[in-house]
């Protein structure tokens, strides 16, 4: 046999060599893991852009990010917070916490328009409360204006805080008969969609209950008008006075409209028991008026009972009993 040339084994070994690089190159490249997004760019943060307007131009912040873009300023934003009592103190303000979120100030909402616009369309509907209606908040629809010897509120929820110490049986009982009467006007004069809530006192308390409980306000249907006029009719004039607790209660039903009516301006209530009740009333934005009973004309200015009224957005009004009817 003829002997083979020796460059015919150098090809055929170079031609191999060639075709197993060229192979497994093909399988390392296919074989390679493919990477896809924003693999290999720097990590970036994410939150809320928050634009500062200056005199220098724009600032842009990051909130809740790491850092900002590059024309950011160096100074970081404080966080907004809000704070929440839960010491067992009153209820929380709604216009309190919205003017902490949104950075209102009590100008804003000072007349209740711009929180009830929010609250009325936003939560309740075309209802007065919040939820369900059952609840102590506010709508935008749904005032009426009631009278209450002659003084007039506005609202959708009423409180009635009447004084029926024994001092209102003088003259035939026409002091606690007139305020019967007059109160039973107020209440005929609401819809079914207002509430309201009665509360006698002397130096106890008698509120008008509703399922059980003194602690809610009564939708004013034609048979809980009924009922409240049973309820109005059957408390007796008797026992001494204590104002405090009485309107306390009153306003923990955070009414737009409280009235409270009295013949006596003896126990006093001090400086600091009427800033107690403005705070409470300041939280629903509660309007208080006041009505003195007393006996002949006028003898002073009305003294914490006309102040609690002016404190309160309210007006003060002063009837000598000897010129009311003891029908009741």
């Amino acid at each position: 046999m003829p002997q083979q040339k020796t460059w015919s084994d150098h090809r055929a070994w170079l031609i191999s060599c060639i075709l197993h690089t060229t192979l497994f190159v093909a399988l390392g490249i296919l074989s390679r893991p493919q990477t896809r997004g924003t693999s290999g760019e720097a990590d970036r943060p994410v939150g809320i852009a928050l634009v500062h307007e200056t005199n220098q131009g724009n600032e842009y912040f990051l909130a809740g990010g790491s850092s900002a873009g590059a024309n950011a300023s160096k100074a970081k934003p404080k966080p907004t917070t809000i704070s929440v009592n839960d010491s067992g103190g009153p209820p929380i303000s709604v216009d309190n916490l919205l003017s902490q979120w949104i950075g209102t100030d009590n100008s804003s909402t000072a007349n209740g328009s711009n929180l009830d616009g929010a609250l009325g369309s936003g939560l309740s509907g075309d209802g007065h409360t919040l939820g369900s209606g059952t609840g102590p908040g506010r709508g935008n629809g749904n005032k009426v204006k009631t009278s209450f010897f002659g003084t007039e509120g506005t609202g959708a929820s009423f409180v009635f805080v009447l004084d029926r110490s024994d001092s209102m049986n003088v003259y035939q009982a026409s002091p606690l008969n007139s305020a019967k009467r007059e109160l039973l006007n107020s209440i005929r004069s609401l819809n079914e969609y207002h509430q309201f809530q009665i509360v006698f006192y002397n130096d106890s308390l008698r509120p008008m209950s509703t399922f059980g409980s003194s602690g809610r306000m009564i939708f004013a249907t034609d048979s809980e008008k009924n009922r409240a006029e049973r309820f109005v009719r059957g408390v007796p004039g008797d026992g001494a006075t204590n104002h405090m607790p009485a309107l306390m209660l009153g306003l923990s039903y955070v009414p737009d409209v409280l009235y409270f009516l009295t013949d006596a301006e003896d126990p006093f209530l001090s400086p600091a028991q009427l800033r107690q009740l403005q705070q409470r009333a300041e939280l629903s934005r509660t309007t208080v008026h006041t009505i003195q009973f007393s006996i002949g004309p006028a003898t002073s200015n009305g003294g914490w009972i006309r102040e609690l009224a002016e404190m309160n957005r309210g007006t003060y009004k002063y009837l000598d009993v000897t010129t009311l009817t003891a029908t009741p």
